[in-house]
């Protein structure tokens, strides 16, 4: 039962990013691949993405949050 962390792969600790949209909530249910939300940064915008196939079982952020680049911004489950 493999619970995965979404974070910022290498990120600058120090760098703040914006949550600019939250693509799933609690309980949604997700593919390998699938963008969960996007975010800016002074930088760039990307998406995050579900590393597994599951179920969204935690979401620490919501849409337009400011966080420092290496905070949890979800979990998602394979069960």
């Amino acid at each position: 039962m493999p619970r995965v962390e979404i974070r910022i792969e290498d990120p600058d600790p120090e760098e703040e990013v914006e949550v600019v949209q939250l693509n799933v909530e609690v309980g949604a249910s997700v593919a390998s691949g699938e963008a969960l939300m996007e975010i800016a940064s002074d930088k760039a915008n990307m998406d995050l993405t579900a590393p597994i196939d599951g179920k969204v079982v935690e979401l620490f952020v919501a849409e337009f949050d400011v966080v420092k680049a290496d905070h949890v911004f979800a979990v998602v489950s394979d069960e």
